[in-house]
């Protein structure tokens, strides 16, 4: 993880796999040549890292510290033998691992702010482990049998080393937290719950009263709307630098209704793009939109672990993110319209997606203020309820 990184993070929201990647360098950095030497072929080395990281996500697994031994092994076995592949001793060895050290990092800290924006969760599926594993076995099949291997070919080799040794610290991360190597969630709360539910009930509210095209196209309008609405990058720091929020009740306030109005375009061009399906694909699963609403945004948060730390959340980030997706839903609904009928699809998955984003955000803001009136209640015990209603309204 950069340094930068790591230095606006609190004990609270550091990453899960901190500690895991500290083992993994320790082990590497502390291996013999004889223990290197044993693990000089990448391909033994790929195999033995993707069968740990197959048997440990499997939930029927050993026990966790059986799981995180073999990960973290499967890992430290899967650099080195990547070390040897480049032929690399001495100091450039110590060089190459520093720096093969520094690319896992970079790697797991893009996933990590990725996770603290509500885009990913710690969950590590069986497909990526198959694919990461593929991979790396397709580009050592293409490498020179008989001429020497350049850094060239070897360039690409090291990004799917990294991918796949990724995983495993991931994975690792989750067995030594959650006691299991696939995900870490965390307890879904009846706070949680009572959040979720307030919001729906308001989405369905305000998408009723909102306006309505006239004879137009009522998702294409919307669409449209979502991406004007504007919060700026401050408001979202304002409650965030502080942790929870407290002292910046305008800010959480301002946030909220920013939120609450781009859900509520998301919501209304999701029911209006059900008309172009038989079924949406929620229903089925779900019943309702709301039910899929909350279903899916407690998936994303607990997933995250970010139900507990809310104060993690990086509003700035998914706000962005809301931004390039609702662009990409309202060119696929725009093909859609000129006769490419699997684009219409295409725009309710990532208009849904995007709303159950949105739904996850306004959960952690009403989180936040939640803990900053517990907190004032606690600091003021004589002050009406109504009284500190009135302060965060």
């Amino acid at each position: 993880m950069p340094e930068a990184f790591r230095r606006d993070l609190t004990p609270r929201e550091l990453p899960l796999w901190e500690g895991i990647l500290d083992r993994v360098h320790t082990r590497l950095a502390s291996a013999s040549p004889a223990e290197s030497a044993c693990d000089s072929s990448v391909a033994t080395a790929v195999a033995r890292a993707h069968t740990h990281l197959v048997v440990a996500l499997d939930s029927r697994s050993s026990a966790a510290d059986d799981a995180v031994s073999g990960l973290v092994a499967g890992a430290v076995s899967l650099l080195q033998g990547t070390l040897a592949l480049f032929g690399a001793t001495g100091e450039d060895a110590r060089q190459l691992a520093r720096e093969l050290g520094k690319a896992l990092r970079r790697v797991l800290g893009a996933h990590e702010r990725a996770v603290l924006s509500g885009e990913l969760t710690y969950g590590v599926s069986s497909e990526e482990a198959d694919n990461a594993a593929a991979r790396m076995r397709e580009l050592l099949a293409a490498l020179p049998c008989e001429t020497p291997v350049s850094r060239g070919d070897l360039l690409p080799l090291r990004l799917a080393v990294i991918e796949l040794a990724s995983l495993l610290v991931r994975a690792a991360a989750n067995a030594a937290t959650g006691g299991r190597a696939d995900e870490a969630p965390e307890a879904r709360s009846p706070q949680l719950d009572r959040a979720l539910r307030a919001i729906t009930v308001d989405l369905a509210r305000d998408a009723q009263a909102v306006e309505k095209p006239a004879g137009g196209d009522v998702a294409a309008h919307h669409l449209a709307a979502a991406l004007r609405v504007q919060v700026s990058e401050q408001t979202h720091q304002a409650f965030a630098s502080t942790g929870d929020g407290r002292g910046h009740g305008p800010a959480v306030r301002t946030a909220r209704q920013a939120w609450l109005a781009l859900a509520t375009h998301e919501y209304v061009a999701v029911t209006a793009l059900d008309s172009e399906f038989e079924m949406p694909t929620y229903r089925e699963r779900f019943g309702t939109l709301d039910e899929a609403l909350a279903e899916g945004a407690a998936n994303v948060l607990c997933g995250a672990r970010l139900a507990t730390r809310p104060d993690a959340f990086r509003h700035g980030s998914a706000w962005r993110h809301q931004a390039v997706a609702l662009s990409y839903a309202l060119e696929a609904h725009v093909a859609g319209l000129r006769g490419d009928t699997p684009s219409f699809a295409q725009a309710q998955l990532i208009v849904l997606t995007r709303l159950i984003r949105a739904v996850a955000a306004l959960a952690i803001v009403d989180l936040q203020r939640a803990a900053r009136l517990a907190h004032d209640q606690r600091a003021s015990p004589g002050r009406s309820p109504d009284h500190r209603r009135r302060n965060d309204a």
